[in-house]
């Protein structure tokens, strides 16, 4: 009897401390959840609560880029890196009619950022969206930025990182689109340096928008 005596009070000694244990840890982590709060930028906030709860990250079977930018931005440098010499622009196919993609990155012909890296002009039809967007070689200030084009004004946002400005999209990235498409070379013009007077080579490039308006049937 006194055995038994003995060890249920070592039990109940060892749940106290479980149990307390547990409370300690359990206060640690919504201390340390608080804290991730009070991060402003949504990824880092988000890393910091997977790091606090120590969530699972799901593996990835394909590859990814090695940096953080949108996909439309990776879409344009890519397309503007497999360019030859001398040639304006370049249209990427994906799938046919409505249910497929595409786009045509159009490298500026100047620059003034280092090395000569050009800023990309990306009109796009994707996911049955239409979409008019600046990638450049280097992160921007800029919340938005205003663009003309052949006297047609629009306000382009920014993404989180301030690579890519892109107008809304459907209509007005269309009628920006035809606006581009309707003479051989384009100025740029803006109240940002980095994209004011820009320019690029639009010959045939109503060739290349054909392959947008059937996806996107404009």
């Amino acid at each position: 009897m006194k055995q038994c005596l003995v060890a249920v009070i070592v039990a109940s000694s060892c749940l106290s401390v479980s149990s307390d244990s547990f409370a300690n840890q359990t206060e640690t982590l919504v201390e340390q959840a608080n804290q991730c709060r009070e991060i402003p930028a949504r990824l880092d906030r988000l890393a910091c609560f997977d790091g606090v709860f120590a969530t699972p990250l799901e593996e990835h079977t394909t590859p990814v880029a090695d940096n953080p930018y949108p996909s439309e931005w990776n879409r344009a440098i890519e397309a503007r890196d497999g360019l030859e010499p001398g040639e304006g622009w370049a249209l990427v196919v994906e799938g046919e009619g409505k249910d497929g993609s595409a786009w045509v990155a159009l490298p500026a012909q100047n620059t003034t950022f280092a090395e000569q890296d050009a800023p990309v002009l990306l009109l796009s039809c994707i996911n049955n969206l239409s979409r008019v967007e600046l990638a450049l070689p280097q992160e921007a200030a800029d919340a938005r930025i205003q663009v003309s084009v052949r006297g047609a004004m629009q306000y382009w946002r920014s993404d989180d990182y301030g690579v890519l400005f892109s107008s809304a999209r459907g209509l007005p990235a269309i009628d920006m689109m035809k606006r581009i498409g309707n003479d051989s070379y384009l100025t740029l013009r803006s109240n940002s340096d980095l994209a004011d007077g820009l320019q690029f080579n639009t010959r045939d490039l109503k060739h290349g928008l054909r392959a947008l308006r059937e996806r996107c049937g404009w």
